[in-house]
């Protein structure tokens, strides 16, 4: 394998912007486009298998049509390249749009705190390092899950990736967390007892934002949250 581990491990924290410096790897690695080599058809073979992989766990997604992995040497390469290409300009113009998205999130959260009399939720450092280590734990375990259907691993994953994009010091709600709360709800319902690691990082999570919230508000010092329970069927909401 020739793609440094650098890139697989930035993949598991971002897998959009993952997959991009992995193509562009490969893209450098080729002969100058002077001709092609027998490396480098290992090397187009290598980076389309990781991005069908990670498009088939839900990780990226992309609508380049596959190549044709019969084609004769060099064509073979040149279909490859093309796709490779292919994909890393979809998955630039999805980075694009949700640094944008993110970019005007922050702006818009920052006058909201600075214009409506300053509330907000503010987490500690710890408080931030431990979100981001729980939201990569959690990819990492609904993408290994094979109880859960796929398309509810691309919505949690989904889910989580844009609640990485919004996390900063101060933030106007915590809406995001609760969000989360809803749907370990719904994955402890499909799939029972086997979801408790992905429930118990969610509680964690909720907890985090439940401490945040009450120090905001003022609420007694111990005031507890409703917690997820671990039981397989919760009680239905009233």
């Amino acid at each position: 394998m020739r793609i440094p581990q650098e890139i697989l491990e930035q993949i598991k924290d971002n897998p959009t912007t993952g997959a991009i410096a992995a193509c562009e790897f490969v893209e450098a690695e080729f002969n100058n486009g002077s001709s092609w080599l027998p490396p480098d058809e290992e090397l187009l073979f290598e980076i389309y298998a990781l991005l069908f992989s990670l498009k088939e766990a839900g990780r990226i997604s992309y609508l380049e049509d596959a190549p044709d992995l019969k084609a004769s040497f060099p064509n073979i390469c040149v279909r490859l390249s093309q796709f490779v290409d292919g994909v890393k300009e979809q998955l630039q113009t999805q980075h694009r749009d949700l640094t944008n998205e993110h970019r005007f999130d922050q702006f818009k959260n920052h006058f909201s705190l600075t214009l409506n009399n300053t509330f907000g939720y503010e987490f500690t450092d710890g408080d931030l390092k431990r979100i981001r280590a729980l939201i990569n734990e959690l990819r990492e375990l609904i993408t290994e899950n094979t109880e859960l259907d796929e398309d509810h691993k691309r919505r949690l994953l989904k889910r989580l990736e844009k609640m990485q994009s919004e996390i900063h010091k101060k933030v106007s709600d915590l809406n995001a967390f609760y969000g989360l709360a809803v749907e370990a709800s719904v994955v402890l319902k499909k799939v029972g007892e086997n979801a408790k690691p992905i429930v118990d990082r969610i509680k964690e999570l909720t907890g985090i934002s439940w401490n945040t919230q009450a120090r905001a508000e003022n609420l007694p010092s111990g005031t507890e949250p409703p917690m997820l329970e671990n039981d397989a069927t919760p009680p239905a909401i009233e």
